[in-house]
């Protein structure tokens, strides 16, 4: 019994003086909230956390220049609704991966860049670090939001915000700046799970209130040439088959734009239905074409 009790109290020992690194906490951060692919161009000072992210189960998907890593990181958040992660070296590779993630903004495609830097204290000095370049300052502006994260203990929170704005209201680009000392700093690893953060519901969904519905469906009643211009947003919403019977229903002829047409077959007709011909008369060519 004796040994029992001497193997589990060695066990609780060996437990308590376990630690964790900067590496494994963005890791798991990742892996907590359901990250499994990261597109990256190695190089100092995430080379080395590639290989353990690959070790742990990651994909990792190389690419030859931080664009094209960016670009590939905003179609994959766009078509899964997660956010693409990005990774790249710091000052010459961020600003490669910048012009990736300032498409990503304006296109409201969900991504988050993450990229090392150099160390503060040096570089707000102007000191002349390696590569040295306040990369946060630069980012702000051309993206959804910017975060810095100097302490291990804030990794989980650095990251879950990250997540929360690239995905609430209006999708967008997020940067995250992780300095390289960052990785190498360790702490207890009980500690450092207890620091991750698991973000629920980013993207709430919202319902128009019916007033406002109401009263566009007046404004349609009361149009004369209606016409239904779909988005990409309706694509993002994968509100394929209401808009389908929306369109189907009304006879509204209906414009699909680069990015949103799967949402409507291309040999799908507009033909209204014989009980809201007293909203929209039958539509003839001559009548959209202005030649009525």
């Amino acid at each position: 019994m004796s040994a029992v009790l001497d193997k589990a109290a060695a066990a609780e020992q060996a437990e308590a003086t376990r630690t964790t690194d900067g590496f494994h906490l963005v890791i798991d951060a990742l892996k907590l909230n359901d990250i499994d692919t990261i597109f990256a161009l190695p190089g100092i000072p995430i080379t080395d956390f590639l290989r353990m992210a690959q070790g742990e189960g990651l994909r990792v998907i190389s690419f030859r220049h931080e664009q094209h890593a960016g670009n590939a990181a905003a179609a994959a958040g766009f078509l899964t609704q997660k956010p693409g992660i990005c990774f790249t070296v710091s000052a010459p590779g961020f600003l490669n991966g910048l012009t990736a993630l300032a498409n990503a903004t304006t296109n409201c495609f969900p991504m988050i860049l993450i990229s090392g830097s150099s160390e503060r204290e040096i570089v707000d000095l102007q000191q002349g670090d390696y590569e040295e370049m306040d990369q946060l300052a630069i980012a702000r502006s051309l993206c959804k939001a910017a975060y810095r994260v100097l302490h291990a203990q804030d990794i989980g929170v650095g990251i879950a915000r990250a997540i929360r704005s690239a995905l609430s209201g209006r999708p967008g680009g997020v940067y995250l700046d992780l300095p390289a000392r960052l990785f190498g700093q360790t702490m207890d690893a009980a500690a450092g799970r207890n620091s991750l953060i698991k973000v629920v519901d980013p993207a709430p969904r919202q319902i128009p209130a019916p007033e406002a519905v109401q009263r566009a469906l007046r404004m349609l009643r009361g149009a004369k040439r209606p016409l239904i211009i779909l988005g990409k947003g309706a694509a993002y919403a994968r509100a394929d088959a209401e808009i389908r019977a929306f369109v189907e229903t009304t006879g509204i002829p209906y414009l699909p734009m680069s990015m949103a047409k799967a949402c409507c077959r291309t040999t799908m007709r507009s033909r209204p239905p014989p009980r809201v011909r007293t909203c929209w008369p039958k539509p003839t060519w001559s009548s959209w074409s202005g030649r009525a």
